[in-house]
This record gives C-alpha cells, structure tokens and sequence, in this order.
C-alpha cells in the first residue's frame, strides 16, 4: 500500500495479517511525526478488502516499523536520484519484508524543463533547479514556504535567491548612501569650522610682561622655536610646550633701559643668536641663551647690516677710512678689510642730500599744539575721519580757537618766528661745506655687495614752490553756517592754519652734483665719474649699478660701465634713504628681475628692457612705495589711490579726501593688470600662497594727550591684518587688534607680533 505524509514524503510497503494482532508504529523520515494510529487503520482497511490472491505491491521508499517501544531512528535524507523507502519489520516476522526498488524520478525540473534539477524542496521533496531556488530558496512554492513556517520547519536562507540579493543589495546601498551621507556631514561640518575658525588666526602662543617696552623684534626659528627681543629682554620659547628654554636681561637699570634698548638689533641665523649694540656684537647660546662670544667695535661704535650668510660690521676709522668686518654668523670668526673713502664720510642711512623740509604734524586740536610746524595733510585728513561725530561737528569750533591762539603767538614772538622756511634747513649747511670743496663719501651696502661712491657740489639750486591752493576769495565763514558745511570751515581754518606755520611750499634740490663711483675691490682712479641734477644714491643690483638723481637714472655694469640713462617725468622717491633700511612694503624704486629693470617715480611705474634700456611697458600709479614678486613671477605693486594733484598740492589739505592703499596684480611680460584690490594696507609679506596686507596706526603718547587736553577722544592705536587671495585678491580673513605693535613678523601661516607688554605668535591651518 502507499501513503503520504503530510510533509509530502511517499512511502510504499506490503500489508500483512500479523500488522491486525501486532500494529506498528509509523514515524515519517521526513519531518519525524509519529502517524501510528493513522496507518494502522488504513492496514486493517486494506486487509479487509483486500481479495486473497492478491498480488504483493511494489514497495516504495523504506520505511521502518517498530513495535511499540522501540525507538524511532533518526531519519535519514533520501538521494535525488531515489525516492524514500519504507522499511517494515516486526519482532515475530520469520523473515525480512523484500525491499523493492523505487521507480526513477526525472533528472529535469518540471517547471523548467529545459533545466537539470539539482535540488530538493525541504517541504515536499520536488525537484528543482537553481532558476526555482532564485524565486523561493530551498522552497518550491509560496505554499510550501506558508506550511514551513507554519509546521516550524527551520529552513536555511539560500543565498542566491532574488530577495535575498536584493535586500542585501539595498542594504549595501543603504551602507553606502549612509557612508555618503555621513562623510558629506563631516566635510561640510569641516568646511564650517573651517572656514569660519580654522583658517583664521587665533593666539597659539602668548607670553606678557610687567613693564612695557618700547622696542623689540622677534624670529621665528623652524616651526616651533621662537626667539624675542623685548625691550632688554632676550628669550628663547618651545611652542610646542609653550614653556621658555630661556632668558637673559641685556640691559639694566630701568631708568637707562628703554634708550639703550632702542639700540638693540636682533639678528637670527639658523640657530644662532646675535645681539648688536651701541659698542659690541653678541652671541648667545642657542641651548642655553648664556653670551659667549662678543666682539667689540674697534673705534666705539658702528653699525652692524644683515646681508646673506654673514653679518658685516661698519665703522669709521680716524683718517677718514672705513672698517669693514664680515663676521661668520655660525663660528663668529671674522675678516676685516679697510676702505679708503677721501673727504667727509656720511654714516650709512644719513640722507645726505636732504632739502631741510621741516618735520610736520598732525590735527591741531590743542592751542598751540607744534606750533610752527607744517601739518602733514594725510595725517591730519587721517585723523579727523576717524574721529567720532560729535568731535567732527565740533571740529570747525576747535579749530579756529587753534587758529587764534597761533595767530595771537605769532604776533608775540615775530611772524618769522614761526615759519620754518625762514630757517636756513640743514641742506643748506651741508650745501655750504660742499661749496668750500669738501665732498661726502658713502659706503652702500648691498645683497650683491657694496658700492662705493662720492658726492661734490657743483652748483647749488634750492627751489622753493607752492604747494597749496590759492585761499579762496570768499571765505566759507561769511556765509551761512550749518552741520553740511562743517568740512569746508574745518578745511579752510586748517589750510589757513598751514600757511601761517610756513607748510604752504616745499624745496626741492635741483643743485648739479659731481658724482664718482668706484668698486671697493678695485684699486686707481673711480671708475665712473658724471654730472646728476639732484641729490644722487647708489644701488647695487644684482647684475648692474644703478644710480638715481631726482629725475634720473643712470645704469652702468658692475665694472661700472655706463650701458644707459632715462629721464622721468617726476622725481624718483627714496634720495639717499634708498641706502638705508630695506623698505617694508617690498623692493623699489628701483628693482631687477630678470632682464626687465623696473623703475617708479612719484606717477608712473615703468618697466624697462635691461640690455638696451627701451621701455616695454608703463602703469601710471601715483604713490608706488614697493614691488613683490610671486614664484611664477607675477608682479605685485604697493601704491595708492592719490592723483596728480596731491603731487602738486603735497601741502593742501582735504579732511574729506581719503587716500587709500591699493594693490595692483601685474602680469611683468604685458604689464597687463590681472586685478586691483584696496586691503587697507600694504602688502608687507608674500610667499607662495600667502600675501599679507598690515594697516598700523600709533598715534602716540604726546599725540593722546593734545587730544584728551582738547578733550576729544583720541582715535585708538590698532593693527589690521588681511590675507589676500592671489588668484583674485579677494580678502580672506581679516585680523584686528586695537593696540599698536613693535614689530610685525610672518612666516607662512604663523603671524609673530610683538606688544610693548606682550608677545603673540598667531596661526592657523591653510591648504
């Protein structure tokens, strides 16, 4: 007889007269479910009815009957290939049922014909393929998977089945989408932080002091050691551990420190430390900051210039030589050599050819306040812009009491009394020792070496222009008076004011001077000699000399050779300050790069070919005070926004004119200007992608107090800082700090400031 599990397992098997007094147990392979009773009825059904010849059945899968009592065994899996056999015994059968062989199941998948079947359904025993695995799994029916679950048959997740792929494919997309998602938070996040704290400088370093100091100077030495002059005080700090390595005390007592720490310079070579002063050079230890090499000046005092990998020390000998020591800044060994330098030696820096122009001031908010000096129109247009509205509609009032008081003290003490063009200027003495033969000497220290060079005078002419408007014929003051006019009244009273001190002209040297140049390591006669109209300096470039006088330039080789000469239409700047300190807002007026000579006078920068001379390209700009260059060589020009006319009036004052800083992109090749920009200061620093603008404005001890005796409130001292983008000049970021420093130092993303209490290192992270 057959029968059929509820699992769906088929079994075969041959029914006996003993099952009726012994009944079996019946326990599936399958599923092991116990189906005893059930069976035993369908035995004595089928022996009843069953005829008695009956023909024995072929028996299916084996199946095992036990007698009660007897354990089940555990059921095995059936092969593919075979159907599931029962297999019947009894404890009293005389022998063993014959076992038949089941009939062959197909090799090929019913629902997909064309498929080999390699796999079972765990439910009902079907064959399938691996196309009937992709729909249901180890299941050939949603049927079959219902009666699983139902029947709690643990049926194992195949992994190749379509939901199973798919879910796991959403999954892996949703990790993914999550990663995306999570990483665009963070960058964003970044960007944030970035953007609006990370790239703008913040205080990484900070040490205070006591006492103020009026000097001081810092370096920056690798990209965590800091080494400060401050005051008398040199130190050395870790900021990594923001901890000193050490400290020395130059000088003492107080009452004598400020002034003789005024003299202190600062030189930083690597890893060594020097100090010059009135008499010595100093080195100190860089481990340990103790002095322990010094060498004195030969005849008291010199001076003491930075050029390359040495440290040169200048001092006048007596017989009107010069000593020239270069000092090894790592070992400290030293060579000497002396120049021989005929006539009156000017100290290097000494503007030698200065007209006299008498210093000027500021806003005279005070009576009597630098009486007799002419005022400087910048500084006074400076002033009053910024002071607050109250003042400002004040102003007009408190300038003509000023005016008043001047004019009440001029009569007192004689009207030439208080005009400095009265006074013989200082160039007029010089010019007068001059004309008695004797000439003046200079030494100029230079990047590419020195220049030697003397002056005579040939002819002396001082002129002496105007400089300011004619007064007007009606004065503001005559007519009716309101808040609108509150600018004219102050800019009429001012220039009044400027004409009764004597600031309405200048004078300006048109003497003809007798120049001679002569290399220090030549012996003879100089090797050029020619007439200027001017006051004459010297530079030495790189691959040429040039020589500048008013409104002249004169490039000769370096065996001082003339190649050729330009005239301009405006004075050069500079005048013998060109042989002092390096400006700080970049090379100039006279700069090589290349085989381009770039040269500015007060209106025009112009680039000449530096063979032949020609002019390649001109940028008029009035007020270039300094040139930079990029690493790909692109031009850089500190200038302003002033116009011709504040060349001619230099004297007139405007309180309502603002003359701002403006900075130019050039490319050098076209002088195409690639943009322009007004920071708010000049560039003082530019190295790769960094470029710096500094705006300092210290109005000073004496300048607070006219002020606060006038009582206004005086225009706070402050640092500006702007990072400039190169590739548009845009502004980056902008740092504000309302207090004026000693020195301002940079070196990539790290600011050094030095305060007269304090020293900061500011940096920030740049990509």
């Amino acid at each position: 007889m057959k029968i059929q599990c509820s699992c769906g397992a088929k079994y075969a098997f041959e029914a006996t007269p003993e099952m009726l007094q012994n009944p079996i147990r019946f326990v599936c392979q399958k599923c092991g479910v116990d189906s005893s009773d059930y069976v035993n009825g369908l035995i004595r059904q089928e022996l009843v009815a069953r005829p008695p010849a009956a023909a024995p059945v072929p028996v299916a899968p084996s199946l095992r009957v036990v007698t009660p009592g007897s354990a089940a065994p555990p059921a095995p899996v059936a092969p593919v290939a075979e159907a599931p056999r029962l297999k019947v015994a009894h404890e009293q059968l005389s022998a063993p049922v014959e076992e038949k062989a089941a009939a062959p199941a197909s090799k090929y998948c019913p629902k997909h014909r064309r498929n080999l079947a390699t796999y079972r359904c765990l439910v009902c025993q079907k064959p399938m393929c691996p196309e009937c695995m992709k729909l249901f799994g180890y299941v050939c029916s949603p049927l079959c998977k219902a009666r699983a679950e139902a029947e709690k048959i643990n049926i194992p997740v195949y992994a190749g089945q379509s939901a199973v792929a798919e879910a796991q494919f959403w999954r892996k997309t949703g990790a993914v989408f999550g990663t995306i998602v999570t990483l665009l938070v963070l960058a964003v996040g970044f960007w944030v932080w970035y953007e609006f704290i990370g790239s703008k400088p913040h205080p990484a370093f900070s040490v205070r002091f006591d006492e103020p100091a009026l000097s001081g100077a810092s370096r920056l030495v690798g990209k965590d050691q800091l080494v400060f002059l401050h005051g008398g005080t040199l130190a050395r700090y870790d900021l990594k551990t923001k901890k000193q390595v050490w400290s020395q005390e130059l000088v003492t007592p107080q009452p004598v420190t400020d002034a003789i720490a005024a003299e202190l310079q600062l030189v930083v070579n690597g890893q060594n430390v020097w100090v010059s002063s009135r008499d010595k050079l100093t080195h100190y230890n860089w481990d340990t900051g103790k002095a322990f090499q010094e060498i004195p000046f030969a005849y008291g005092s010199g001076r003491v210039v930075a050029e390359g990998d040495e440290l040169i020390m200048l001092e006048d000998m007596t017989g009107g030589q010069l000593l020239v020591a270069h000092v090894n800044p790592a070992s400290g060994e030293t060579r000497t050599e002396v120049i021989d330098q005929p006539g009156t030696v000017a100290t290097i820096g000494e503007n030698a050819n200065n007209t006299g122009n008498p210093a000027t001031s500021g806003l005279p908010m005070s009576p009597g306040a630098d009486a007799g000096r002419p005022m400087n129109p910048a500084l006074v247009a400076q002033q009053a812009q910024n002071l607050p509205l109250p003042e400002r509609i004040a102003l007009p009032a408190i300038l003509v009491n000023s005016a008043h008081q001047e004019s009440i003290q001029a009569e007192i003490n004689g009207q030439d009394a208080a005009r400095p063009g009265s006074q013989t200027s200082a160039a007029q003495a010089r010019q007068a020792r001059l004309a008695r033969g004797t000439n003046f000497f200079m030494l100029v220290p230079g990047k590419y070496g020195f220049v030697q060079f003397s002056v005579g005078l040939l002819e002396s002419r001082i002129i002496t222009r105007q400089a300011m408007k004619a007064a007007p014929q009606k004065s503001t003051l005559d007519g009716d008076l309101n808040v609108t006019k509150t600018a004219d009244v102050a800019n009429e009273t001012l220039n009044e004011m400027q004409r009764n001190r004597g600031g309405d002209t200048v004078q300006e040297d048109e003497s003809r001077y007798l120049v001679s140049l002569h290399r220090p390591d030549s012996t003879g006669a100089a090797d050029w000699t020619g007439e200027v109209v001017g006051p004459p300096s010297v530079l030495s470039l790189k691959t040429v000399n040039v020589l500048v006088a008013g409104k002249t330039v004169i490039v000769l080789d370096k065996s001082d050779k003339k190649l050729w000469q330009a005239e301009f239409t405006y004075n050069i700047p500079g005048g013998d300050d060109l042989a002092g300190e390096e400006s700080p807002f970049g090379e100039g007026p006279v700069v090589e790069r290349g085989d381009t000579l770039y040269v500015f006078d007060q209106a025009v920068l112009t680039a000449f070919d530096l063979a032949t001379g020609n002019a390649r390209w001109r940028l008029p700009s009035v007020g270039v005070v300094g040139l930079f260059f990029d690493d790909q060589g692109m031009l850089y020009v500190n200038t302003t926004t002033a116009d011709p006319d504040n060349i001619k009036y230099s004297r007139q004052i405007d309180v309502t004119q603002k003359i701002e800083a403006s900075l130019f992109k050039i490319d050098p090749q076209t002088g195409r200007t690639l943009w322009n920009t007004k920071p708010g200061g000049f560039i003082s620093y530019l190295s790769g992608k960094f470029i710096y603008t500094v705006e300092i404005y210290d109005p000073g001890e004496e300048e607070n107090k006219v002020a606060d005796l006038a009582g206004i409130t005086p225009t706070p001292p402050h640092v500006q800082i702007h990072r400039i983008n190169p590739k548009n000049g845009q502004i980056m970021w902008e740092h504000y700090q309302e207090r004026a420093p000693l020195d301002v130092q940079f070196k990539d993303n790290s600011i050094e400031l030095v305060f007269k209490k304090e020293v900061q290192v500011l940096k920030f992270l740049s990509f």
